[in-house]
């Protein structure tokens, strides 16, 4: 039971890591300033979470890649909607440069986890 519970865990981590998606839809009227200080907020507590749920490093580096294509197309829909429905201008712009951001923010997160991970994996079996 407790290896069907973590395989579930780890299903449902997948598809929580794409929440930013979601949010990027459903707050982009409001713009950067509703929505890029809350994936800034998300991002740090999936990666926490992504940690946790992970038992071996592939699965945390699966998770990661996960949450940089979610983090990357979440910024790129939200500027793209902000620009077809509320104003144009200089929103692409930003959107690509809120999505180089975030994904540099999230790669460095996740990589610290990685790296945690990994060395706990190694002070166990040594």
């Amino acid at each position: 039971m407790n290896k069907q519970f973590r395989l579930v865990a780890f299903v449902l981590m997948n598809i929580v890591n794409y929440v930013l998606v979601l949010l990027g839809v459903l707050l982009y009227r409001g713009g950067g300033p509703v929505v890029y200080p809350l994936f800034l907020a998300m991002q740090p507590a999936l990666v926490i979470a992504n940690y946790f749920v992970s038992e071996k490093l592939w699965q945390i580096v699966l998770l990661s890649v996960h949450l940089l294509i979610s983090t990357v197309f979440s910024n790129l829909l939200q500027a793209h909607l902000y620009a077809i429905n509320i104003a144009a201008g200089e929103t692409y712009a930003v959107g690509r440069a809120a999505a180089f951001i975030g994904s540099i923010y999230v790669i460095v997160l996740s990589v610290v986890a990685i790296i945690i991970k990994h060395s706990l994996g190694k002070n166990r079996k040594g």
